[in-house]
């Protein structure tokens, strides 16, 4: 498994597997080199990325072919997110989901109150316009040692 920095020749092949998933891909190319994709053999299986809001990083989709599910990759994957907002300076991260609580609660998230969520992370277009008023809001501390 390998896992990188997408480029703009990914483009298409993300935003077909965040459609297939259901999920937001119209900014994607306003974020494309905060965007990861996992491969095997040359074949991409996954991706997800993080946008950049100051201190606060907000988690763009994750998502992973069916076939390569329950493996353990969009866990490496948001583990590589939470390693570049590390680096990047951000101290907390945040989500919005309407399928994934249980999975991202198992994962340290907790669900936070959609008017307390911090100016930069509302003023995103995926809070504002791309994810559905409905989605649940989601954060963690990003906690190195």
């Amino acid at each position: 498994m390998r896992y990188r920095v997408a480029e703009k020749k990914d483009l298409p092949w993300i935003k077909e597997i965040l459609s297939q998933n259901h999920l937001p891909s119209d900014d994607c190319d306003h974020h494309i080199d905060n965007f990861i994709i996992a491969e095997k053999e040359g074949e991409m299986i996954g991706t997800g990325a993080i946008e950049v809001c100051g201190v606060y990083g907000l988690v763009r989709s994750i998502a992973v072919i069916p076939e390569w599910r329950g493996r353990g990759i969009a866990r490496k994957i948001l583990t590589l997110l939470e390693d570049r907002a590390y680096e990047k300076g951000m101290n907390t991260l945040y989500l919005l989901t309407e399928t994934a609580v249980a999975y991202f609660g198992k994962l340290d998230f907790s669900v936070n109150k959609r008017t307390e969520t911090p100016e930069e992370i509302t003023k995103t277009k995926q809070f504002r316009v791309l994810c559905p008023s409905t989605a649940t809001v989601m954060c963690r501390e990003i906690v190195r040692s």
